[in-house]
């Protein structure tokens, strides 16, 4: 008893332990709220053009350069991601390892093939394709045993790599996401938010490679160790597809996804004249409202906002807002730079740097009558410049000539010397004779 005692507060404290993370699971897993109708927050800004209405039951529009929401219908509600999460996976894939490094797949990766409704490329075990044949088989094909095999091949188990994922998340902004898993299959505990979303795939458009692979429409992976026929694949992307009815002139791409719990998702990005825009669209009834959902959010940022551009920076403002309008805070950078900080009724608009100032002459302004006196002096300056370099020839003729003067009468001096020596000389001989 007196041993049983002594153990209860330890015992206590386990049992409170495991039934606050047991609660924290719960309360995470508990917070994904489908069915839930939200408004278009946006709409409180003061000043800002009306969204539109959308079926999905939260979305984000989100300019991709500085990072600034446009649009936002729950944005910051937690929804399951389903095949967006690959977006994350590609990213850390193409930031961790070299395209033309070969991965032979595993019996673990190839397993998920068996998922009921599970994305694949058939892959089989032992069968050895290169890196950048995995990124085009996970983005256009959606193949979720080539996430899991490029989770592998970074952080040694799908586990792990869910970690770094996780952490890259934070590192980049994300504050209500939860990765479990490289592929997006279902799991309470794997969720995410429109604007995360947004924030991620804002920083997988910063890298090239993604940029290349997510543009492409069609790839084919060449025949492989254990595969004779190629690999044919066409992206999944109906904004993208050039053939589509839902095709979107500028699209990107971006990535769909689809579960039952998730219902369907779809990020998109898309460029027009210098800006370019993320729309997120989650829980969407099916694929068809969703690209009508992305459609319309993308309209209504290229047509209801204007880019202008600053000293090594831009806004992006509503489209009858100016310059004067808008609120400014600087702060000064590190490097004794000054960041102007633009916002209009409390929203982030953009940012750019103080130009340097330079010193300026103080410049009087010349009447008419000035301007003509300094022409006449000008004027006369210059037909001064030209008798000065007349009379500095006409001086440097003179020296010359007396110079010759001076050496013909050298001469004739000389000559009349001689002629006067040799008189003398004549004259000694008579005397002598």
């Amino acid at each position: 008893m007196i041993k049983l005692k002594k153990s209860c507060p330890f015992l206590f404290g386990l049992v409170s332990l495991v039934l606050c993370m047991s609660m924290m699971t719960v309360t995470a897993a508990g917070a994904v709220n489908n069915g839930m109708v939200y408004a278009i927050e946006s709409n409180n800004i003061q000043g800002w053009p009306p969204g539109p209405e959308v079926a999905c039951e939260t979305a984000v529009l989100l300019e991709a350069d500085n990072g600034n929401v446009l649009y936002s219908k729950g944005g910051d509600e937690l929804r399951y991601p389903a095949s967006i999460t690959k977006i994350m996976t590609a990213l850390l894939a193409i930031e961790n390892l070299q395209l033309e490094t070969q991965l032979t797949f595993s019996e673990n990766s190839v397993a998920s093939e068996q998922v009921a409704g599970s994305s694949t490329i058939h892959m089989q075990v032992g069968e050895v394709i290169t890196v950048e044949d995995c990124l085009y088989g996970l983005m256009i094909q959606s193949a979720n045993e080539v996430a899991i095999q490029l989770a592998e091949q970074v952080s040694g188990t799908e586990a792990a790599f869910a970690e770094l994922m996780n952490q890259r998340a934070a590192a980049i902004g994300c504050k209500n996401t939860h990765f479990v898993n490289a592929s997006g299959l279902p799991d309470e505990n794997h969720y995410t938010t429109a604007y995360d979303m947004a924030l991620i795939c804002r920083e997988a458009l910063k890298n090239e490679t993604f940029r290349k692979v997510i543009q492409t429409e069609n790839y084919v992976i060449p025949p492989t160790n254990m595969s004779a026929a190629a690999r044919e694949l066409h992206t999944h992307h109906p904004l993208l597809a050039s053939e589509s009815a839902e095709h979107y002139e500028g699209c990107l791409g971006g990535k769909s996804g689809s579960t039952e719990a998730a219902g369907k998702t779809l990020v998109t990005a898309a460029e027009r004249n210098g800006v370019t825009l993320v729309a997120v669209v989650m829980k969407g009834t099916d694929m068809g409202p969703n690209c009508l959902d992305t459609t319309n959010l993308l309209n209504y940022g290229f047509d209801n906002f204007k880019k202008i551009e600053l000293n090594k920076g831009f806004v992006l403002v509503p489209s009858n807002v100016t310059m004067e309008q808008l609120q400014c805070e600087e702060s000064v950078q590190q490097d004794g730079s000054v960041l102007l900080n633009y916002s209009y009724s409390g929203q982030p608009v953009g940012n750019a740097y103080k130009e340097e100032e330079k010193p300026q002459e103080k410049i009087n302004e010349k009447t008419p009558v000035e301007k003509d006196t300094e022409g006449i002096m000008g004027e006369n300056d210059k037909e001064q410049k030209k008798d000065d370099k007349n009379m500095s020839f006409s001086l440097m003729d003179a020296l010359v000539i007396l110079l010759a003067v001076l050496v013909i009468v050298l001469i004739i001096l000389m000559v009349l010397l001689v002629k006067k020596d040799r008189r003398k000389k004549k004259r000694r001989k008579k005397l002598n004779i």
